[in-house]
């Protein structure tokens, strides 16, 4: 039998990452299920090739005697009739027992497997449970098998939604108390309505209406007896089971809807928080990880997933990104995602730290030292995170003098105190972070070329807010972390949003922490509106519009009340000619409440703010003038 060398198995599976992350948990799941009647569990992906295992360690000779272990291959043109390599060609669930395996020395085993599709129908593996004591008759084999396809099942759903994250996804059942939690069902939408993908079950249940032909790029207004829009005014962000009728046939179908986890398909007019991302906010003291960190954007994604792979190695990291990009926050979830993460992180700060006490800050000192040291001396920063993480702030301000001894440190892995003389052994895994350009410091001569290579074991950009992809989720997270444990859910209006997604936050995350915590401080009725946003993010825009859709009237009224004397009889277009801008706003205000509430000036200046005297003087000073008057 082929099996794949612990270094050939990492290369083979890193394209498929996303499918064995998701896939591992139900392997896990089932062989809880199974492990007490003598079974092993495997995944193996589409070329046959076993990439997670699970069973009783007791008798491990016996697995790999049988190659029930990781990294073998049970393709069927290499081993014949057998479980996985089967299943693969036939494409059908099923159980290999005893004598059916083709190889003799197979002859005990007792395989039941099940494929795992794509949403297109392609092959991503099989799911198996084996045992080496082929005991109980193939009859008996039964309920393996239908644990072994449940769990398929499972995959694909996960899988197919993780797929379709960015999509709608409407899960459909022939009972309506199953249909908010159907996992079997799944169709995917774009943002016109047209289907985009369906996993084999509801393809299943749909070809009779569709007579073989295929589901993908059909309006679901062609399936079903509703159109998008009704189907989203219905459904959307709520947790309802509509009862749809398929055109043809007219079966009675039961839907619930999966809204987009980022960006929404159609506008949102009321940015509800808890459905901007389906997502568990951390826990006040709990780490943020690094997948959450990363949020929707791609490119922050990738290098998420390159950081995983290097954060377990002797490799330093180097962050680099603007002031705010939330560096340290990055490197606490790098080493908790690590295998240190039980030891100490420890944090120095560069910039903050006086340069005559920085030396004493990093490496520590003995007793007597120095005058004014501690009686007992102090061990230093680089000392408490031994087995840990050290984490360099801003280590393009490491002065001069320092930098020779942190490389001999780096270079050695041991330290020694001030006023001591034996070094101590220190196990150091560092993570740095600057916002200058490095390579321009090294240049110049501010950091040390030997040292910047040392640090530099690879190196990660940190984008800055103006550049991610997912700004808006970013701004629901922060926005839920903010509001912590609010009684009551809070809430984004839409141009408060649009206004907040397009400002550049120079300060990033921190700037943007700021405001949304001012904005939670002000607001009324748990909805955040443009009028609560800081005046710099709302001056960011053009300012008539934003004059026009965020500030209250009050503000406009103070600011206008040093205006000319208020025309009499000048004609509108005179007196509209002679505002100014910041009048102009004023006056489109008042006229969209006005006509909003068909001109009853009791709801106008409800909605307003304002008085009813306020407001008649304001019609009058700017030529407002109700239709029934003119």
């Amino acid at each position: 039998m082929q099996v794949l060398t612990a270094a050939e198995l990492r290369e083979h599976t890193r394209p498929i990452e996303r499918f064995t992350r998701i896939a591992k948990v139900a392997v896990q799941r089932l062989h809880r299920q199974v492990a007490d009647l003598g079974y092993a569990t495997l995944l193996c992906d589409s070329d046959g090739v076993t990439v997670d295992w699970q069973g009783d360690k007791r008798f491990s000779r016996q697995w790999k005697d049988c190659g029930l272990y990781l990294g073998a291959v049970w393709k069927e043109r290499q081993e014949g009739t057998c479980g996985v390599g089967t299943a693969l060609v036939e494409q059908v669930p099923l159980t290999i027992h005893g004598g059916d395996h083709f190889r003799a020395k197979n002859a005990n085993l007792t395989c039941s497997c099940a494929p795992i599709l794509s949403p297109s129908g392609k092959p991503l593996g099989v799911i198996d449970v084996s045992s080496f004591r082929s005991t109980r008759s193939k009859d008996r084999q039964h309920f393996a098998l239908q644990l072994v396809m449940q769990s398929a099942r499972m995959i694909e759903s996960a899988y197919f939604l993780s797929q379709f994250e960015e999509q709608w996804v409407l899960r459909l059942s022939l009972e309506r108390e199953l249909a908010e939690v159907a996992s079997g069902c799944l169709v995917a939408l774009d943002g016109d309505g047209c289907i985009l993908a369906a996993d084999r079950v509801a393809c299943s249940v749909l070809a009779e209406e569709l007579g073989g032909a295929s589901l993908v790029g059909k309006p679901i207004g062609d399936v079903f007896d509703v159109d998008f829009e009704k189907l989203l005014e219905m459904l959307s962000g709520s947790s309802m089971v509509l009862p749809l009728h398929t055109q043809k046939t007219g079966h009675q179908i039961f839907a619930s809807l999966r809204c987009p986890q980022t960006h929404s398909a159609k506008p949102v007019t009321r940015a509800e928080i808890s459905t901007l991302r389906n997502k568990k906010v951390p826990a006040e003291g709990e780490p943020f990880t690094l997948d959450y960190l990363a949020g929707e954007d791609s490119s922050l994604k990738e290098r998420v997933e390159r950081i995983k792979r290097v954060m377990d190695k002797p490799i330093p990291i180097l962050l680099n990104g603007e002031t705010g990009t939330g560096k340290e926050m990055f490197a606490q979830a790098i080493h908790h995602a690590s295998r240190r993460a039980g030891k100490p992180f420890v944090a120095v700060n560069c910039a903050a730290i006086p340069e005559s006490l920085i030396e004493s800050e990093l490496f520590g000192y003995k007793e007597g030292a120095f005058t004014g040291a501690r009686c007992k001396g102090m061990r230093g920063k680089i000392l408490q995170s031994d087995g840990g993480t050290l984490f360099l702030d801003e280590i393009g301000d490491m002065p001069a003098s320092l930098q020779p001894r942190l490389l001999r440190v780096l270079a050695e892995r041991e330290v020694t105190p001030l006023g001591g003389e034996t070094p101590i052994p220190v196990d150091l895994h560092v993570i740095c972070a600057t916002h200058r350009n490095v390579k321009d410091m090294v240049a110049c001569g501010a950091l040390r070329e030997d040292l910047y290579y040392r640090l530099n074991g690879v190196s990660f950009e940190l984008p800055p807010l103006r550049q991610r992809s997912d700004i808006e989720c970013l701004i629901g997270d922060v926005l839920a972390i903010e509001a912590g444990n609010s009684v009551e859910p809070v809430a984004i209006a839409d141009k408060a949003m649009r206004i907040m997604a397009d400002f550049p936050w120079p300060g990033n995350i921190r700037q943007l922490r700021n405001a949304l915590r001012y904005a939670l401080a002000v607001c009324e009725k748990g909805v955040i509106t443009c009028a609560d946003l800081p005046v710099d993010i709302i001056y960011s825009q053009d300012p008539k519009d934003a004059m026009v859709s965020c500030l209250p009237l009050q503000a406009l009224g103070c600011l206008s009340e040093t205006a000319e004397p208020e025309p009499s009889s000048s004609s509108v277009d005179e007196v509209i000619g002679g505002l100014s801008a910041m009048q102009q706003a004023e006056r489109q205000v008042i006229l969209e409440a006005l006509q909003k509430h068909k001109w009853q000036v009791s709801r106008a200046v409800k909605e307003l703010g304002i008085s009813r005297a306020t407001i008649y003087r304001k019609m009058d000073k700017y030529g407002i003038i109700p239709p029934n008057k003119q």
